[in-house]
């Protein structure tokens, strides 16, 4: 574990605030506050290690120095800047500009998206509810829900106990192999349960000697989590994915995977690991990538946008994010474009040996 990297010193600085601060929070002042800049999950509190990555993208945005004077001035242009983005989304949405967006024109990645910002239930999607809506909120299911997807979903394939994934139509059998955990070819309700259970928990980390075992969805909490167990757990050199399902935050995902690969972990995949989406470009972070014989990599096209990420030009600075991770990490640029085609927003590609070879995954 390379130490002497600057990121390192700046977690260890960050101990002080902690040691002043049992509760290990902040109470940010009030929702117009300049503090709410470093509040990155909006729960109207400040954990130290949230300040620092909020303080360290600022700092790599603006310089290194940064006064209170700019810190200010930056969190209301980037409020301006959040609100302009999502009236520039919404637009590309409202094909005849009635300031509304009607769902059944949007793609099925999207659809099922816009029902749950319809809180009026009238079929269309204003700019309103666009901006008030939850997105890790309304993704992250309860337990009941869980039980009452998988209920319906062993209804619709007419299966009791075990859904056999020879019976799965080609194009849609990656997501149901994710769910295979022991690899039998089947699925039942206590696999299909446990893997939607970490599909819907928010990323934990438990360590065992120097690997920390990772479980659960990506969120916005993703950075905080990762500079934390850095300075909890200085020992950790490994991080052994275990079943990581995807994110819901990818600017998150990418900054956490950034950090790690500057720190010089090893990202390792065992035998029976699910890793999937979002949660593939965390692995490929590692300065050294492990992936045991049985472990599953799931790849897709990214969605959200009026047009499949297939279609958009290649030139369009909307890649632009994807492609500089990929070059930083190690990982060819011709993977960014090859999991475009992999599969659509909705479903899941699983990669074989040989794309793991091509695209040089180990490492």
């Amino acid at each position: 574990m390379k130490k002497n990297i600057p990121l390192f010193s700046y977690v260890i600085v960050l101990g002080s605030l902690l040691s002043c601060n049992p509760s290990n929070n902040i109470h940010a002042l009030d929702n117009e506050s300049d503090l709410t800049i470093l509040d990155s999950n909006s729960d109207g509190m400040i954990n130290p290690f949230e300040a620092f990555d909020a303080l360290m993208v600022l700092q790599k945005e603006h310089g290194n120095e940064l006064s209170i004077h700019d810190i200010s001035t930056m969190a209301a242009e980037m409020k301006e800047e959040e609100e302009a983005e999502l009236k520039e989304m919404f637009e590309e949405f409202d094909v005849n500009q009635d300031g509304k967006v009607e769902i059944q024109e949007l793609s099925d990645d999207m659809s099922d998206f816009a029902e749950m910002m319809d809180t009026d239930t009238d079929g269309l999607v204003s700019l309103d509810e666009m901006t008030s809506f939850d997105v890790e909120d309304a993704l992250l299911a309860s337990e009941e829900e869980i039980h009452e997807r998988i209920a319906n979903l062993f209804l619709e394939h007419k299966a009791t106990n075990e859904i056999e994934l020879k019976n799965i139509a080609e194009e849609k059998r990656g997501r149901y192999e994710e769910w295979d955990a022991d690899r039998n070819g089947k699925v039942s309700k206590e696999e299909a349960y446990e893997f939607m259970m970490a599909d819907n928990t928010p990323i934990q980390f438990s360590v065992s000697g120097k690997t920390a075992f990772m479980k659960g969805v990506i969120t916005a909490a993703l950075p905080t989590k990762v500079l934390q167990l850095f300075f909890d757990h200085p020992e950790v050199d490994t991080i052994e994915m275990i079943t990581v399902p995807g994110s819901i935050d990818d600017e998150a995902n990418l900054r956490a995977a950034l950090y790690v690969n500057k720190m010089g972990l090893t990202t390792k995949l065992n035998a029976r690991s699910v890793v999937a989406s979002g949660g593939t470009d965390f692995f490929l972070c590692g300065k050294k990538r492990i992936v045991e014989v049985g472990a599953k990599l799931g790849v897709h096209s990214w969605g959200g946008g009026a047009v499949p990420a297939i279609e958009v030009p290649k030139d369009d600075p909307v890649h632009e994010k994807y492609l500089d991770f990929y070059k930083k990490v190690g990982v060819p640029i011709e993977f960014y474009w090859y999991t475009l085609e992999a599969a659509p927003a909705e479903e899941i590609h699983m990669m074989t040996p040989a794309e793991m070879e091509i695209y040089k995954v180990r490492k």
